[in-house]
């Protein structure tokens, strides 16, 4: 971590370069331009808010103030960070592949392209915490904790990254995999309390067909920051300590190991790409 920290220090301005560059290429040549960063999980709110709220009638739990009681805000709140966790994946390939032209000319750690982008992520996510901030101002079920919101962000782009380094090699080798995981996130959002409470899940194996699912459920990383997110903008608690050990683990471990691999491959990507 000591390497890392000086590392981040030495290209922090290479870094926030490449988080300008992909800020403003994300909506070039619109005309709503930035809007559209609230619009798109909006809209997603929105449909999932009508399928699941309306016609499905899942019934939203209650707040810690009990007064908003709005299915649509659980799913933003959850939407949030699945969001920044599917770009930072999928981003995590394509911006490796962008800096090919460039890597062959000068040298520079290849991972900052890879961080830039995850920083423009965040910004992106905080935008939609700042509409979410509106909102529970609105309806009065705020407090200190959302100011932990942020952490939990960062959390999650950490995980994300120490997987996204991994996928972004194994993609530079076998180009199926950025499909595999389009197919792999599309499956996994629904192993992930954001449409459903954890509650709905049956405890009881036998009524799903044997299957460990509210296990396998339980202990999905990205359920673990879902949940904590949950925590401190419904419910306006702290999440517990297992809670949050488990949060700190998923996020350290995997951006650790991620990135030492990366590293350890990163003088090959050149060639492979």
């Amino acid at each position: 971590m000591t390497a890392l920290a000086a590392t981040v220090a030495a290209y922090r301005p290479l870094v926030t370069n490449f988080a300008q560059r992909e800020l403003k290429s994300r909506y070039r040549k619109s005309v709503l331009g930035w809007a559209w960063s609230l619009l798109n999980p909006l809209a997603l709110v929105l449909t999932y808010g009508l399928v699941f709220g309306v016609f499905f009638r899942t019934p939203p739990p209650v707040t810690a103030n009990g007064k908003a009681e709005f299915f649509v805000l659980w799913l933003f709140i959850g939407l949030i960070v699945w969001n920044l966790f599917t770009i930072v994946i999928n981003g995590s390939m394509g911006w490796l592949a962008e800096v090919n032209d460039l890597r062959k000319k000068i040298f520079f750690p290849t991972e900052t392209a890879i961080f830039g982008g995850a920083v423009a992520s965040l910004v992106q996510s905080f935008i939609e915490c700042f509409v979410l901030l509106v909102i529970m101002l609105l309806l009065g079920n705020v407090s200190w904790t959302f100011l932990l919101l942020p952490v939990v962000l960062v959390a999650v782009a950490m995980f994300a990254l120490g997987v996204g380094f991994v996928l972004a090699i194994a993609n530079t080798t076998y180009r199926d995999v950025q499909y595999l995981v389009s197919i792999a996130l599309n499956i996994g959002f629904f192993l992930v309390p954001i449409v459903y409470t954890f509650d709905l899940i049956p405890a009881d194996r036998s009524e799903t067909y044997g299957l460990p699912v509210r296990d396998i459920i339980g202990w999905n990383p990205v359920t673990q920051f879902v949940g904590a997110a949950h925590d401190l903008i419904y419910y306006l608690q702290v999440p517990s300590t297992g809670k949050l050990v488990a949060i700190a683990l998923y996020a350290i471990v995997p951006f650790v190991g991620g990135l030492s691999f990366f590293r350890r491959r990163s003088l090959a990507i050149a060639e492979e790409l």
